[in-house]
């Protein structure tokens, strides 16, 4: 299938993700996205010619909460570029949901450039998460799937006139369990 899914095949890949099923997207890794690792650390191993598509699980703000916290250390946080967007299935029936973040690096004064990252983040419509919790079969409770860019902003003569250069991340990142905190 390559490395070009639809919204759809997204949303297919993480319903079964979310039921512990086997999914035949095997390049698609876990990585604690809003973990405690800076995103440079967890992509470290990224060129420019793949784009990255990965799982990640959102941590509630507070335990009953419906709202997720997406900051990563130090503190700084991922800031919504949207609002969700529905993702319907050929018959037109609402399956999922799409909504984008964007992440600005820190740079110094002296940077003749600006790096930021922007993830697009799908997860499943509320009546199916409600009808896999009421059989039983959530075994990855608040998951999604990601995809992820690294944009590179380039001032030209040292102005506020940027160029972007797209830096797309590859799916070439391993991550394991001992990597998770707690």
């Amino acid at each position: 299938m390559g490395m070009n899914y639809t919204d759809e095949d997204l949303i297919r890949c993480l319903t079964k993700f979310i039921r512990g099923m086997p999914i035949e997207y095997h390049d698609i890794p876990c990585i604690d996205l809003y973990g405690n690792k800076e995103l440079a650390e967890l992509f470290q191993n990224s060129g420019n010619d793949h784009v990255n598509y990965l799982f990640t699980q959102l941590k509630r703000k507070t335990i009953k909460g419906k709202n997720f916290n997406r900051s990563i250390v130090g503190g700084r946080k991922w800031k919504g570029r949207d609002n969700s967007k529905e993702i319907l299935d050929k018959e037109r029936s609402q399956i999922g949901y799409r909504k984008t973040f964007r992440f600005d690096e820190e740079s110094s004064s002296e940077d003749k450039e600006s790096v930021y990252w922007i993830v697009k983040e799908y997860s499943l419509d509320k009546i199916t998460m409600d009808l896999l919790s009421e059989h039983g079969e959530i075994t990855h409770e608040d998951s999604v799937v990601c995809f992820i860019t690294k944009k590179v902003s380039l001032c030209k003569n040292h102005q506020d006139i940027p160029i972007t250069i797209e830096n797309v991340v590859p799916n070439c990142v391993s991550n394991s369990s001992s990597d998770h905190d707690g």
